[in-house]
């Protein structure tokens, strides 16, 4: 104990038993906030699926980055093939469409994305959840 008095009296000149208790406070409230602050912004992270152009879309995160992203069937769940030979044929953007085909239901169609082929959907996947967890609108999809 005698440390600790040494230590108000070297920076406050005087020492009284209520400066400890409001120091161990202050401190308290301090450590409560910033375990606040470090669990919300992990809090995204259990954001890993979503329903977009009419398919599933789940991932992981690693290092805050969205990986191993990739779609799936609405129906039986498994994952999808990415049909983007036709965008290969043609030069304008408004002809170029990416088929997503479900093997296990017959590679019946699932979804269809018009404007590129599979980098581009990706693209646009990612630049969307990327979106909803930037404004917040995640927690929304994630109690679906």
């Amino acid at each position: 104990m005698s440390y600790v008095k040494l230590f108000f009296i070297n920076i406050f000149g005087y020492y009284e038993w209520w400066m400890l208790w409001i120091s161990l406070f202050t401190m308290a409230i301090i450590i409560i906030i910033l375990i606040f602050i470090l669990s919300r912004s992990e809090e995204y992270k259990k954001f890993n699926s979503i329903s977009l152009y009419n398919v599933i879309w789940k991932w992981k995160y690693k290092k805050g980055n969205i990986i191993s992203l990739w779609c799936h069937c609405p129906e039986c769940g498994s994952e999808l093939i990415c049909d983007d030979e036709y965008c290969r044929s043609t030069i304008t953007l408004t002809n170029k469409t990416t088929f997503l085909i479900c093997k296990n239901c017959g590679y019946a169609e699932k979804g269809r994305i018009v404007g590129g082929d599979r980098n581009y959907l990706l693209k646009i996947v990612k630049f969307e959840i990327q979106k909803r967890i930037k404004n917040g609108t995640y927690k929304n999809e994630a109690k679906k």
